[in-house]
Formats: structure tokens, sequence, C-alpha cells
């Protein structure tokens, strides 16, 4: 089996390595971001199974990379984005939603369950 690359965009450093540790033990080859710029740059290169992106970070929101990428698709080699996010606002949610693909975790998620969801979403793109 082919180890799956993660890009884990997350502006909080707690959260960032809880997830990263938690996948990279489960045996995903993952990277960090530290923000939107950040993760623009990295995605640009490309070649991640899955990103999961905070929506809420300095310099550029989640929301703001993923519109970049659409509009340019040369520049988008990642095969699947899923949000990560603890907002309630139905109008961020839901645009998440239209510009992601169609994938929505919540922030709280325990780690088990975050791996549960991982493995999942990569299954769903094989």
């Amino acid at each position: 089996m082919d180890q799956k690359r993660v890009l884990v965009v997350e502006d909080d450093l707690f959260l960032r390595e809880l997830y990263s540790d938690v996948l990279g033990a489960e045996g995903y080859k993952v990277e960090g971001a530290v923000d939107g710029e950040d993760a623009l740059k990295k995605m640009k290169i490309g070649g991640y199974d899955l990103v999961l992106m905070d929506i809420i970070m300095p310099k550029m929101d989640g929301l703001t990379v993923m519109k970049q990428l659409q509009n340019t698709p040369a520049l988008a080699p990642n095969k699947c984005v899923v949000f990560l996010t603890n907002l309630d606002k139905n109008e961020e949610i839901r645009t998440a939603l239209q510009l992601g693909d169609g994938y929505l975790i919540k922030s709280q998620i325990t780690p088990g369950s975050l791996v549960e969801e991982v493995k999942t979403y990569l299954d769903k793109i094989k």
C-alpha cells in the first residue's frame, strides 16, 4: 500500500501537532502548514491525497485558499480537501462545503474519530 500524503493546515500549533502526530502514528506521511499562504505554496507543489484545512487563519483563510485554487485548476494537484472548523455559522459552512470537496469535520473531533474520518475520505477518492 502506498503511503498516503496528508497536509494539515492549522494555525493553532497544538492542534496542528496533535493532528499530525495522530495521523503519522497511523502511517500517513504528514506535513503541516501554519496559514493559508503557507498552504497555498505547499498545495501548488501538490501530491497530497488529503488536505485538512482550518477555515479561520491569519494571512489567508481556508475559503480564500480554495477560491484561489479553483480559479487556477492547474495549481490544484491535490485529491481531496476537507475543512476543519468549529464554526456554527451556516453561511460559512455552506461556502466551505461548496468550495471544498463537500466534506467538513468539526474540530472538536477526538483523535480516534479523526483517523476514522480520514480513512473514510481516502477510501472515497481511491
